[in-house]
C-alpha cells in the first residue's frame, strides 16, 4: 500500500521559563522583605523622628509681648528729693514743701522721673540728724533711716535769708541750698518748683524718648514730648543719638597714630591714671570698662584727604568736610567690638613734621567727635632742633603734652556715654548729679531693651514654627522676666542701684536668649532644604523596598485567591 507522505506540523517554540521557586525560597524572600520593613518601622522611623524632631520649650509668649509693649513696665517712677529746714519753723517748712509739690504737679504731669518731695530731718551738712540740736526745725520732718527708697536724687538745705530767693547747686555733690526769704510769699514755692523742674526736665525728656523708641504703648511719653519746647527736645535727642546705647560693659581703646616714625612712645599710663581713671571709677557702679592702648607708626591719612597750605600762614589745614573721612579704616589697626560690649575708639594723631601744625580750617579746636564711634584729636607737638636733620618731632610724648588731649578725651567719653558735661548748653550741674542721671537712664534703658528683646524672640517663635527652642533659652527667658519684675519693684521704690543691677542681668539674659546659636542655625536650614538634601538618598533606597513590598503583597493576594478558587 502506497503511503502518502505527510508534512509534520510546524513546531511551536517554547520560551524557557525559570524553574519554579521552591516554597523555601519564597519564604526566605518574604522574610527578607519583611525584615527590612520591620527594621525601618521599629528602628529607623523612631530614630529618624527623634533625631529630626524640633524641641520647642514652652515660652510665656503673651507675657513676653506684654513686656515688649510696655504693658508691664511701671509708668510712675518717682524721683525722691529730700528737703531739710533745720533753721525754719516747722510749720513754714511743711507748708513750703506741700506748696512746692503742688506746683511741681501742675508744671509736669508726666509720671516717669517725677519729683517727689520729702521733708526730712537732716543736719546742716545734709548727712543726717546727728545728735541733739537746738534749732527750730530740729524735730521737723521724717527720719531718713525710716525712708525706704534708696539714695535721693537731690538733697536741698532750706535756709532763711533776708535777701532774695536763690537756688545754688553744690559744685561736686548732689546737694543744693535754697535761700528762702522771710515771710514765705506765695511765689517762693512756685519759683522753687520751677528750679527743680528745670533741673530734671532734660532727664525726663530723655526717658520719654527712650520709652517712645522701645515700646508701642508710649502715649503718655508722646504727649509729654509734644508739651515740651521743641528746641530742648531736639537737643536731648541729638545727645542720645550721639551716644552709645547703654550697655553693661564698654571697651575703651586709646591709639597713638603717627604719620612718621616719631613719636614712638607716650606716657599713657600716667595720662590714663590722671584723666580717665577717676571717670571710670565714678562710672564703675554703672558699667564695666576695659581699657586697651596701642601705638601705630607711619599711619598715613586716606588718599582722599590732602592737607593744604596757605600763603602767609604757617602749617597745613584740613577742610571741615574732610573730617568724616579722616579715619583710614583700611590701614589703621583700629580694634573692632570685643566681647559683648561696644568699643569706643580714641585716636591721638601726630602729623608729619612738614605738616605741623595741622589745623582744621574755620575752627579753633583740633578735636572732634564721631557719633557712636569715638573721638579724634590732632596733636601738634613742639619740634626740636636736630644738629643734622633740622626740626624733628619728639620721640616721646610726656605727661605734660598729653594733658590737654586727655582732658578732651574725658569729655568725649562723657558725650559718647550720654552723660552731659560742663561744655553742654544749659546751667552747669555737678558731676555726681549728672552721673546719677545717667545711672537712672541706664537702668530704664536696659530694662526697656531687655523687654524689647523678649518681644522680638516671642514674635520670632510665633512666625517660625520650625525653629527649635532649647531648655536653656526658656530658662534665660524666665530669668530675664524675673529680673524685669524686680526692676519694676525697685523702680517704684526709687532704688535705682538695685534697679540697675537687675536691669543689666535681664539685658544680658535676653540678648543671650535671642542670639542663641542653636536657634539661629535653624533659620538658615528650613525643612524645605532638608527635604532637598534627603531626596537623592531616599529615592534609590526607597524605590526597591517599596517595589519589593508591593510584589510580596501581590503574591500573597494571588495565592489566597487561587486557594479560594481551588476550594470551590
Amino acid at each position: 500500500m502506497e503511503q502518502v507522505p505527510t508534512t509534520p506540523p510546524d513546531a511551536v517554540p517554547l520560551s524557557k521559563q525559570p524553574p519554579p521557586e521552591t516554597p523555601e525560597a519564597v519564604s526566605l524572600r518574604t522574610k527578607i522583605v519583611l525584615s527590612f520593613w520591620v527594621v525601618i518601622i521599629l528602628l529607623g522611623l523612631p530614630v529618624w523622628w527623634q533625631t529630626t524632631s524640633i524641641y520647642r520649650a514652652s515660652l510665656p509668649l503673651q507675657d513676653m509681648l506684654d513686656w515688649a509693649d510696655g504693658l508691664n513696665t511701671p509708668t510712675t517712677i518717682p524721683l525722691h528729693i529730700w528737703l531739710s529746714a533745720s533753721n525754719l519753723p516747722c510749720s513754714d517748712a511743711q507748708k513750703l514743701v506741700q506748696d512746692t509739690q503742688r506746683a511741681l504737679d501742675d508744671l509736669n504731669e508726666y509720671p516717669t522721673f517725677h519729683q517727689r518731695l520729702h521733708l526730712v530731718n537732716l543736719g546742716r551738712d545734709g548727712q543726717g540728724a546727728g545728735g541733739k540740736r537746738e534749732t527750730m526745725g530740729a524735730s521737723c520732718g521724717e527720719d531718713p533711716a525710716s525712708l525706704h527708697h534708696g539714695t535721693p536724687a537731690l538733697k536741698i538745705l532750706l535756709e532763711p535769708t533776708e535777701g532774695n530767693f536763690a537756688f545754688t547747686l553744690d559744685a561736686v555733690t548732689a546737694t543744693a541750698r535754697a535761700s528762702i526769704p522771710s515771710g514765705l510769699g506765695g511765689d517762693i514755692a512756685k519759683i522753687l518748683a520751677e528750679s527743680l523742674y528745670a533741673l530734671f526736665r532734660e532727664e525726663q525728656i530723655a526717658a520719654a524718648l527712650q520709652t517712645v523708641s522701645l515700646t508701642s504703648h508710649g502715649h503718655n511719653a508722646q504727649a509729654f514730648l509734644r508739651s515740651q519746647p521743641y528746641d530742648v527736645v531736639v537737643k536731648v535727642e541729638k545727645q542720645l543719638n550721639r551716644a552709645y546705647k547703654p550697655s553693661p560693659e564698654f571697651h575703651l581703646t586709646f591709639s597713638l597714630l603717627t604719620a612718621s616714625g616719631a613719636p614712638a612712645g607716650w606716657d599713657i599710663d600716667e595720662a590714663l591714671r590722671d584723666h580717665i581713671g577717676p571717670l571710670v571709677q565714678a562710672l564703675s557702679s554703672i558699667a564695666d570698662f576695659e581699657i586697651q592702648t596701642q601705638v601705630q607708626l607711619y599711619s598715613t591719612l586716606p588718599p582722599t584727604i590732602q592737607p593744604t597750605r596757605r600763603e602767609g600762614q604757617n602749617g597745613t589745614f584740613l577742610q571741615q568736610n574732610e573730617l568724616t573721612a579722616f579715619v583710614n579704616s583700611a590701614e589703621w589697626p583700629l580694634a573692632p567690638s570685643i566681647g559683648d560690649g561696644p568699643t569706643l575708639n580714641f585716636i591721638l594723631y601726630v602729623p608729619a613734621r612738614d605738616q605741623i601744625p595741622l589745623r582744621v580750617d574755620g575752627v579753633d579746636e583740633n578735636s572732634w567727635l564721631i557719633p557712636q564711634w569715638g573721638g579724634i584729636q590732632i596733636l601738634n607737638p613742639p619740634l626740636y632742633l636736630h644738629a643734622v636733620h633740622g626740626n624733628m618731632v619728639p620721640a616721646y610724648l610726656d605727661l605734660e603734652l598729653l594733658h590737654l588731649p586727655f582732658e578732651t578725651f574725658a569729655l568725649q567719653l562723657l558725650s559718647l556715654l550720654g552723660v552731659s558735661h560742663p561744655g553742654d548748653p544749659g546751667p552747669p550741674r555737678p558731676l555726681q548729679l549728672r552721673l546719677d542721671a545717667y545711672k537712672r537712664l541706664s537702668a530704664l534703658s536696659l530694662s526697656l531693651h531687655a523687654a524689647s528683646s523678649l518681644g522680638s524672640l516671642a514674635r520670632l517663635a510665633q512666625r517660625l514654627s520650625n525653629i527649635p527652642i532649647p531648655r536653656h533659652v526658656a530658662q534665660l527667658v524666665d530669668d530675664s522676666i524675673a529680673n524685669l519684675k524686680a526692676c519694676c519693684i525697685f523702680l517704684l521704690e526709687g532704688r535705682f542701684d538695685l534697679t540697675l543691677e537687675h536691669a543689666k542681668t535681664a539685658f544680658k539674659d535676653s540678648e543671650k536668649a535671642f542670639f542663641d546659636k542653636s536657634m539661629v542655625g535653624q533659620v538658615y536650614f528650613p525643612d524645605e532644604h532638608k527635604i532637598a538634601v534627603l531626596l537623592p538618598l531616599l529615592g534609590p533606597v526607597g524605590v526597591p523596598l517599596i517595589v519589593g513590598l508591593l510584589r510580596e503583597v501581590k503574591r500573597v493576594l494571588s495565592t489566597r485567591r487561587a486557594a479560594k478558587v481551588g476550594a470551590h
